[in-house]
């Protein structure tokens, strides 16, 4: 059985996409894999056969042929619709065919907030947890020390990554769903994006993602003067805090007063 639906999420490290990702995939008729495309590993879907045998020959093979092994997944898929997230540096080729092919839908997920998403990629280096599922973990998490120049030239490549993204369904004419990381919180969000895919009667999923550390992000550095000084630089003093969001649940907003 080949999935009649398919869909790819267009996304970065550190932006919800694995919260996004196991909320569609817990979907009726719905599967949705991981980074089948990462640079270093695949990850298939768990459907499909293989996932215990030789990682190197497999990651050769897809990689001697991504859109080949991309149509492998879509046959054997036994749901109706199939997904995948792909991020930044995952097999360029495939990003452009899919966004060009009218068949494949498109998720863009971002996170406004890159002094968060920054905050949460220094945290996950240093202590190996990329999710954190139930009660938050005994041990405290690090803190941070701030490289303005090394944010800096994050920001402006994350910038470019999505303006590029922007402009490559624009010149295809690709219809597609924006969503970003605060609006996951909402349930309404996540089943807009479910019925996005074609899935009529949305459900909730269970368990759910938490986030690890402080919404008030200037907290988790060492040292918060150069984090303010370049964040009013480009105008982002907002990027401080993080739970001040027009769709924030009313308790949210209400705590960050």
């Amino acid at each position: 059985m080949a999935a009649e639906i398919k869909a790819v999420m267009l996304a970065h490290a550190r932006s919800g996409s694995t919260m996004l990702m196991e909320y569609l995939d817990a979907q009726p008729d719905t599967s949705f894999a991981h980074e089948v495309f990462h640079q270093h590993r695949v990850h298939l879907p768990a459907f499909m056969p293989g996932a215990a045998g030789d990682a190197a020959a497999l990651k050769a093979r897809r990689d001697a042929d991504p859109m080949g092994f991309l149509a492998e997944l879509v046959a054997a898929c036994p749901t109706r619709i199939f997904g995948f997230k792909w991020f930044r540096g995952h097999a360029p080729a495939v990003r452009r065919a899919l966004i060009a092919d009218p068949a494949w839908r498109v998720i863009i997920l971002y996170r406004e907030n890159f002094l968060a998403l920054h905050a949460s990629q220094l945290t996950a280096r240093l202590t190996g947890r990329y999710a954190q599922r139930g009660p938050a973990p005994g041990a405290a998490l690090p803190v941070l020390s701030f490289d303005p120049e090394e944010f800096l030239r994050g920001y402006a490549a994350y910038r470019r990554y999505y303006d590029d993204l922007l402009r490559d369904c624009d010149r295809q004419g690709k219809a597609f769903l924006m969503v970003e990381y605060q609006q996951l919180s909402r349930g309404e969000f996540l089943r807009n994006a479910a019925r996005r895919l074609g899935v009529a009667a949305p459900v909730e999923a269970t368990p759910r993602l938490v986030k690890q550390g402080s919404t008030r992000i200037e907290d988790r550095f060492a040292d918060p003067r150069p984090v303010r000084e370049v964040l009013e630089r480009i105008n982002r003093v907002h990027w401080l805090r993080e739970e001040d969001h027009f769709f924030a649940p009313p308790n949210a907003v209400a705590s960050s007063q």
